[in-house]
């Protein structure tokens, strides 16, 4: 996505989906089973802040590319972006989201630093179930497409959901207009926004 296009929403509620661009040899990535710090583990389930994180240890996953292209964004499916675009993030002062330092390794043991894990603890049931198609299990949703609660969001200050997971299916991140348009500014490779409307399984 080179550019965001203006459309009819209301531009408070202009969210987008942020995912790995699928079209070129981006890696996928896992936590690395021989990490030390096993606590890590569990920071894609916390709802706070991590008070004293760890260095994120991540490896290559499978499917492996013979000519992996390294760029600014890889997929747990949890978010770790590279320095320039956190710079980005920092500079924003976002409510609700940390940058945890993170170390990738291939598959072949090549180390690449200066990359950062988005620890997302900020999470909003937003989910308008009327206008959404989803499967509901025990305790968990199956999205196949959503439209967002503006009734819910509306009561929310907007600085506090600038980034949020949403609460029904927290694989699911949203990334509001603005900071999708602050990002772009540097070309990101790796990643896609895809905005609410458009996005499906």
């Amino acid at each position: 996505m080179n550019k965001i296009e203006k459309n009819s929403v209301d531009d408070n509620f202009a969210y987008y989906v942020l995912e790995r661009d699928s079209g070129h040899s981006y890696p996928l990535i896992m936590c690395d089973p021989d990490s030390e710090h096993t606590e890590e583990y569990l920071y894609d389930y916390e709802n706070e802040k991590i008070l004293k994180p760890e260095v994120m240890e991540f490896t290559f996953s499978e499917p492996y590319f013979a000519r992996p292209v390294i760029g600014d964004y890889f997929s747990q499916p949890e978010s770790v972006i590279s320095d320039k675009l956190k710079k980005i993030l920092s500079s924003l002062n976002i409510f609700g989201i940390q940058l945890i330092p993170a170390m990738i390794t291939s598959n072949k043991g090549d180390i690449f630093k200066d990359y950062f894990y988005i620890h997302i603890y900020n999470m909003i049931n937003a989910m308008d179930k009327l206008n959404s198609k989803f499967d509901e299990g025990d305790d968990c949703y199956f999205i196949d497409k959503f439209k967002l609660d503006e009734n819910i969001l509306k009561n929310i200050p907007l600085e506090e959901r600038l980034i949020f997971k949403l609460g029904e299916d927290h694989t699911i991140m949203l990334y509001h207009r603005s900071i999708v348009e602050a990002l772009m500014t540097v070309k990101p490779t790796g990643l896609k926004f895809i905005k609410v409307e458009d996005w499906h399984i």
